[in-house]
């Protein structure tokens, strides 16, 4: 070979002539392919901008719906309870209509006249939550109670549409006794599916005293923003006032009014009675359940026998002291006719027998000590004017209990009102 053909080899053998050529002829090849490759190269870097700018302003366009969403929502929440405090505002100002409602004051009237004869199957049929505990209590009050007249409805619109708070006044007759007595009730209305009107039950005047069932706490707010209005306080101090005139002057219907006091504490006694009862049913079915299975257990394995009849006397003794604690408590729920002792031990028995009772009462002409501070009010409702509050060893004369839950009493110089219930813990 020659030193010019040996100079155009490098060392691996490559011949860079033939190369040279080869990329002569097939330049304009060589050309678009490296072209391909670099709009190939530009566009990927494109595409990746491109879906990095739409990923940004995607993010960015989420953000703002989110922030819209949040100051809409805000908006909504401010709008509600602006509403809500108008709606306050207006009940606080705006006085409550007097038998402008025609079909509110037809079902007042039909609830009375079927409440005055126990006839708790149409009561069923215009109320809702109706409980068997109240139907038991009406069924009671029936044999004292003849009949409501003189109905007059007080109104104002509830929370949802169509429907309404309304304060109700009558006067209340009793069998074989003459003149009637003055009353005033609380009933929330509602509209139905079909757009009749019924009472919820869930707020009457038993329901809110006994708490047995549960309720919503908005209707709660709504209904002590209407109690506390003006109108409401005026209309139950005047309604208060000619009760009190009336027992003072009549004294068949304060005897009769003492009666039914008395009437409605023997009957939450008795109606205790009876679910205590059920409950021992209860237990002596379980009982009976268990001594089934200790006879059963007679036919095991002898080394099994000792622990079964361990067992059998530990829940026999379970039972023993279920038993006397039972009898424990019916004993203390006994008749106050039934029991012995001066008047003070009268008071403190009728305390431990009626705890956690809202229906109850405390004897008239009882004295009382404060052990607490007890606000005494001029009417009875909790939203009331508060007369004074008691100190601790303030002597608190009882002038007369009432079925709503209240009792008179003189304290300091003055007359008003205080729950019942707290009279009889003190």
């Amino acid at each position: 070979m020659s030193n010019s053909t040996n100079n155009k080899k490098s060392n691996s053998g490559f011949n860079i002539d033939k190369m040279t050529t080869f990329v002569k002829k097939n330049v304009k090849y060589i050309s678009a392919g490296i072209l391909t490759v670099a709009l190939v190269v530009v566009l990927a870097v494109t595409v990746l901008n491109n879906k990095d700018e739409s990923s940004a302003k995607e993010n960015k366009e989420n953000q703002v719906v989110q922030q819209e969403q949040k100051e809409e929502k805000k908006s909504k929440d401010q709008e509600e309870k602006d509403e809500k405090e108008n709606k306050e505002d207006e009940l606080k100002e705006d006085e409550y209509e007097e038998n402008v409602q025609p079909e509110v004051q037809e079902l007042m009237s039909t609830y009375y006249n079927a409440y005055a004869v126990g006839d708790v199957k149409k009561l069923d049929s215009i109320t809702e939550s109706l409980s068997d505990m109240e139907k038991s209590y009406i069924k009671m009050i029936n044999k004292y109670v003849e009949s409501y007249d003189d109905i007059t409805c007080y109104t104002k619109e509830g929370l949802e549409e169509d429907s309404y708070m309304v304060s109700v006044t009558f006067n209340m007759h009793f069998h074989d006794v003459e003149g009637g007595l003055p009353g005033m009730d609380f009933f929330y209305i509602r509209s139905n599916d079909a757009d009749e009107l019924y009472i919820d039950n869930l707020y009457s005047s038993f329901n809110r005293e006994i708490k047995e069932q549960k309720t919503e706490e908005e209707i709660d707010k709504l209904i002590k923003v209407f109690e506390e209005g003006e109108d409401v306080q005026q209309l139950s101090k005047e309604f208060q006032d000619k009760y009190d005139q009336v027992v003072k002057e009549d004294k068949a219907l304060k005897k009769m009014a003492n009666t039914v006091s008395k009437a409605i504490r023997e009957w939450k006694d008795s109606y205790s009675a009876e679910e205590e009862k059920d409950k021992n049913k209860d237990k002596k079915e379980e009982k009976d359940k268990k001594d089934k299975n200790s006879e059963e257990q007679k036919d095991k394995p002898k080394e099994n026998q000792n622990n079964t009849d361990e067992q059998a006397n530990n829940e026999e003794q379970n039972n023993t002291n279920e038993t006397q604690e039972d009898n424990s408590e019916e004993q203390n729920n006994q008749p106050e006719e039934n029991q012995e002792g001066n008047s003070e031990d009268n008071t403190s028995d009728e305390s431990q027998n009626n705890e956690g009772s809202s229906i109850n009462y405390v004897p008239e002409g009882t004295v009382l000590t404060a052990n607490d501070g007890y606000n005494v009010r001029v009417s009875m409702n909790e939203s009331a004017e508060v007369v004074g509050t008691t100190a601790i060893g303030d002597s608190i004369k009882v002038i007369l209990s009432y079925a709503e839950g209240w009792t008179k009493v003189e304290w300091n110089g003055q007359t008003g009102y205080i729950r019942t219930d707290l009279l009889l813990n003190n």
